[in-house]
This record gives C-alpha cells, sequence and structure tokens, in this order.
C-alpha cells in the first residue's frame, strides 16, 4: 500500500512539471517570423525606392540619349550649312554626353533584350557618326555644299530614324521593365503585410493560450497539490485517515485541554477467509462498508483512521469510559445489521480511556485498547467464522443442485462406514464435518455452470477441477477446519491415481477422501440428479463393484454394498432427520 501512495504521488508531481513546451515554441517561432518579415518588408521598400529611383534615372538617360542624338545632328547640320568649324567643338562635347549615356544604361537594366536595343542603336549611331565626322571634314576644306547634301541623304537620314525607333523602344522596354519589378515588390510587400498581420494575431491568440493554459496548469497544479496531501493522510480504499495521520494527530492532542480521551481499536474478523474464498474485490467491499458503518457511527469531532490491513482506531476527546463504552456497542450493533456478499460484518473491538494528564501517553493506551481487542477477538474470532462458512454454505446451495438432503445422507453415509471401519471419534468428528463441507471450493465456480444440464465444455470443466484446491485453501485459513483440509484436496482422487488435483492412488490418499468419495457417489446413485434418474440396489450394487479398484478403495466398496441391506442404511434414506 506505501509502495502505491510513493507511486501515486511520484506521477503527481510528474505531471505538476511539465509545461506546455509547445505553446513557447509557438511564440519563438512567431516572433522570428515577424522580425523576419518586418526585415524583408525593410529590405523590399527599399528595393521599390531604388527601382522608383532607377525608374526617374531611365527617363532621364531617355531623354538625354533622344538630346544628344538631335544636338549631333543640329551641330553637323549647322557648321555644314554656315562653314564654321566651331560647331565641331559642340559636336564632340554632345558625343562625349552620348557616350556617358550609354555607359550608364547597363548599369539601370540589364536584360537580354534592353541590351540589343543598345547594340542597335550603336551600331546605328557608329555608321551616323562616320557621316557626321566626313561631313565635318568637308566644311573644314570648304565644301559646304557637298556636306549639306552628305548628311542629306537617305543613309544619314535613315539611320536617325533606326536610332529615333530604338531608343524610343529601350526607353519603353527599361519603362515596361521597371514597372514589373515595382508592382512585383508591392505585390510581395501586400501579401508579407498581411503575414505578419496573421503572425501578430497568431502571436496574439497564443499569448491568451499561455495565460488560459497557465492558469489552468495553476490551478491543476493546486489540485494536484491538495490530491497529494489528501494521499498522504489518507487511506486509498476506505476514504479514512491513515495511520501516519493518526499518529501525528495523537502527538498533537495529548494534553490535558482534550481530557478525558478514549480510543477504540476494532479488528475486521474474517477477512482472510473472505478474501481466500470470494476474493479480495469481496474483502475490499467489507471493508468499504466496515469503513462507511464506523463513519455513520462516529461524531464529527472523533478521529477514524484505518490503522492496518484489517484494523480501524476510533480517537474520541472530550468522551468518558461510559460515553465510549455506550459508542461501541453501537457499533456492535451496527455490524449485525450489515453484510457484504451475504457475509455478516464482524468486528472485534478493544476500549481504554485516559482521564489525567499523569496517565501514559496516547501510544500506550492505544495499546491496552489492542489488548482488549485481541482477548475479545479471542471470543468473537470462533461465531464470526462459522457466520462466515454457513454464508458461505448458503450461496453454494444456491448456486447449484446440491441441497440439505444431499450433504445430510452423504453425513450419514460417511458415519455408517465409518463405524464399519471403528474409527475414533476425533476422526468420525472430522468426517462428518469434511461431509458437510468437501464442496465448498464450488464457490469459485460460476452458477451457470454448476446448473448445466448438458456436457461441460474443455473451459469448463478445468474451471470445475480446480475446486477441491480452492476448498483447501479455504479450510487452511480458517483454524476450525485445517483438519479436513486434506480431505477437501483429495476427495476427487481415484484408487488408480487417474484422478485430481494431484493424481494420488492407493492408500496415499487420505482415508477421509476415500470414504467421501465412496458416499458421495452411493448417494449420488440412490437419490439421483434433474440430469440422471435414481438406480436400484442391484445396479448400485454392480456400478460399485464395476469401479472397485478403479475408482473406489476395493474395501470400502464392500462395506458400502453391505450397507444396502443395513436397517440402519434403509432408515437413513427414508427417514430424514437433522445432524447435530
Amino acid at each position: 500500500m506505501a509502495g502505491k501512495l510513493r507511486s501515486k504521488i511520484n506521477s503527481i508531481y510528474a505531471e505538476g512539471k511539465s509545461f506546455n513546451g509547445w505553446f513557447i515554441a509557438s511564440i519563438v517561432i512567431t516572433l522570428f517570423l515577424i522580425i523576419l518579415l518586418g526585415w524583408y518588408l525593410i529590405y523590399s521598400n527599399e528595393v521599390v525606392e531604388s527601382f522608383e529611383s532607377r525608374e526617374l534615372a531611365i527617363q532621364r538617360i531617355s531623354g538625354e540619349l533622344m538630346r544628344y542624338t538631335e544636338s549631333l545632328e543640329m551641330s553637323a547640320k549647322m557648321a555644314a550649312a554656315t562653314g564654321d568649324l566651331k560647331w565641331e567643338i559642340d559636336y564632340n562635347d554632345y558625343r562625349e554626353g552620348l557616350d556617358h549615356v550609354f555607359d550608364e544604361i547597363p548599369e539601370l537594366i540589364d536584360t537580354p533584350e534592353a541590351l540589343e536595343e543598345m547594340e542597335k542603336i550603336q551600331e546605328f549611331r557608329a555608321e551616323i557618326d562616320d557621316i557626321e565626322r566626313e561631313a565635318l571634314e568637308l566644311v573644314a576644306r570648304g565644301e559646304k555644299t557637298e556636306a549639306a547634301n552628305l548628311l542629306a541623304g537617305w543613309v544619314y537620314t535613315g539611320n536617325q530614324l533606326e536610332v529615333l525607333v530604338a531608343t524610343e523602344n529601350l526607353a519603353s522596354m527599361m519603362n515596361s521593365y521597371i514597372d514589373d519589378r515595382i508592382a512585383r515588390e508591392r505585390m510581395i510587400s501586400t501579401i508579407l503585410s498581411w503575414v505578419l498581420v496573421g503572425s501578430l494575431l497568431i502571436l496574439f491568440v497564443s499569448w491568451y493560450i499561455s495565460i488560459q493554459l497557465w492558469r489552468a496548469n495553476v490551478k491543476k497544479k493546486q489540485e494536484k497539490d491538495r490530491e497529494v496531501k489528501y494521499l498522504s493522510y489518507h487511506d486509498s480504499l476506505t476514504g479514512l485517515y491513515n495511520r501516519a495521520y493518526l499518529e501525528a494527530e495523537m502527538e498533537r492532542i495529548d494534553n490535558e485541554e482534550y481530557l478525558p480521551v478514549s480510543i477504540i481499536m476494532l479488528d475486521l474478523n474474517g477477512l482472510k477467509l473472505i478474501n481466500d474464498t470470494y476474493g479480495h474485490g469481496a474483502g475490499d467491499d467489507i471493508l468499504r462498508k466496515s469503513a462507511k458503518l464506523l463513519k455513520n457511527t462516529c461524531r464529527e469531532e472523533d478521529i477514524l483512521a484505518r490503522w492496518g490491513g484489517d484494523e480501524f482506531v476510533i480517537i474520541l476527546t472530550g468522551t468518558s469510559q461510559n460515553a465510549v463504552k455506550s459508542i461501541s456497542k453501537r457499533i456492535i450493533y451496527e455490524c449485525r445489521q450489515t453484510y457484504g456478499d451475504e457475509v455478516p460484518v464482524s468486528m472485534a473491538l478493544g476500549l481504554a480511556t485516559k482521564v489525567s494528564p499523569k496517565e501514559d501517553d496516547l501510544f500506550k493506551l492505544l495499546q491496552q485498547a489492542e489488548d482488549q481487542m485481541y482477548e475479545h477477538k479471542l471470543i468473537e474470532g470462533r461465531s464470526a467464522r462459522s457466520a462466515t462458512l454457513k454464508a458461505l454454505q448458503k450461496t453454494l446451495l444456491e448456486k447449484s443442485y446440491e441441497t440439505d438432503e444431499h450433504t445430510r445422507l452423504v453425513e450419514e453415509i460417511c458415519m455408517l462406514i465409518a463405524d464399519r471401519l471403528e474409527l475414533p471419534e476425533v476422526e468420525k468428528a472430522n468426517l462428518s464435518l469434511l461431509a458437510r463441507m468437501h464442496d465448498i471450493g464450488m464457490i469459485d465456480v460460476p452458477e451457470e455452470t454448476l446448473i448445466k444440464s448438458g456436457p461441460l465444455s474443455k473451459e469448463e470443466w478445468e474451471l470445475v477441477k480446480k475446486h477441491p484446491e480452492t476448498g483447501y485453501r479455504i479450510a487452511k485459513s480458517t483454524r476450525d477446519f485445517t483438519s479436513i483440509a486434506e480431505g477437501i484436496l483429495n476427495h476427487h482422487e481415484r484408487w488408480d491415481g487417474s484422478g485430481y488435483p494431484e493424481g494420488l492412488g492407493g492408500h496415499d490418499i487420505p482415508l477421509q477422501a476415500r470414504i467421501l468419495a465412496v458416499a458421495d457417489a452411493l448417494e449420488v446413485m440412490l437419490s439421483g440428479r434433474p440430469y440422471k434418474e435414481a438406480m436400484t440396489l442391484e445396479a448400485i450394487a454392480s456400478e460399485l463393484k464395476e469401479c472397485a479398484g478403479r475408482q473406489f478403495d476395493p474395501s470400502l466398496v464392500d462395506i458400502a454394498i453391505d450397507l444396502l441391506e443395513d436397517e440402519k442404511f434403509k432408515d437413513i434414506m427414508t427417514c430424514p432427520r437433522e445432524i447435530s
């Protein structure tokens, strides 16, 4: 019991130590996502701003490309028209500006399409540059007309047109690229913004859940602490206080203000017999009913505890010797009114009272109550065991075909055989007791198996074959029946060794069991059963002879056959009477 209590307490503390780890992890992950998303939003905004600035730069460069191209054309044509070579200086300046523009374009956009358009422009510009420089050289030689004609030619004009178209395409391409990138980054930023909002919502929910779980955990821990405290001072089976609590209370109340203090110590009679017969479940039921009985009998201020396996102690403060005697009588009366599985509750009790602080402490007072209880138990124990066995016999009779008449006849036949054998009175008394108690082990066999009219299944037969061992265990647990325990165990052994449970044969089988086997079979053959008709005396004699040396002791069979003609035998079969 102590080991189970420690195990229970340890499991409660182990559960109390566990916390919501998953929740802590969710908070960490959510915070990480928020930081990551926040960083990406900042980065995305910077990217958008960068592309917006690049868009402005592209617009500027597109304008400068057109302006420088037109300015170069104008400078060359003005030089051809006026013959003034100062326009060549402007031309060279514009040319440097155009080269600078071409250098900037790859830095802003490096898509294959844009680079291809830029290469076209450069190719056309190269042809235009050659024509314009040739025109300037003609101007320098004074050949203005030829220079003007060269600049007005279809090659120059066509290349200028191609440059204009390619420049517009490049500008449109760069603007479209930048617009697409800005739109994509803004879309990603929008999505991530919603994700951030969702993450914040998850974080909020997580914190809310955390608070609720924390509160639940605190409440659960408080409940477990109360449970641990309860288990530390209560008996788990009966719900009463346990020995540890009682000892602490005895130390606390052992002072003058609580005098007089009385102690009742009680011991449940026959618990081992009940456990061995009906099982520990029935024993536990008796203990619980006994605890309930005592609790209902005690006053609210009394301290009631389960002291040991089948012992209880009641401490009554401010209670005189006469008052505790009155309470004890009430307990005895209530016991007589309480049953468990047809078995009456029986308790032996002892009393002791302390009236003066000079007297022994409460632990010695408890010893006095215990000594008196054991004296009472010696007196009450036999009657309690008798009541329990009567309850067992009653239950067995209700479950099976066997009747009081069967038991009486088997006992009478056993006595007749014992008389023929001239057995001592002690052995005859034991044989008489065995005749009444030999099938007590059937108490563990289900009623439907005992009353079954058809053949038993293999499993049912194996269960029935265990009843001698069950009966042996019951008899051994009761001092008054230890003398017949071996007879109960072996009453289904056969002379040829083919019986059960030990497979004994011949004279190894106790004489009690051999006599009982013949008497029991003889009664069944004479009286019959619902599943078997009674036999004639001739048929019985024939059957007994057939089984002599196989199932029964041959010498006992001879006695049984002789009994069939005995007047005493005929008398007991026709005139039933009570056996004392």
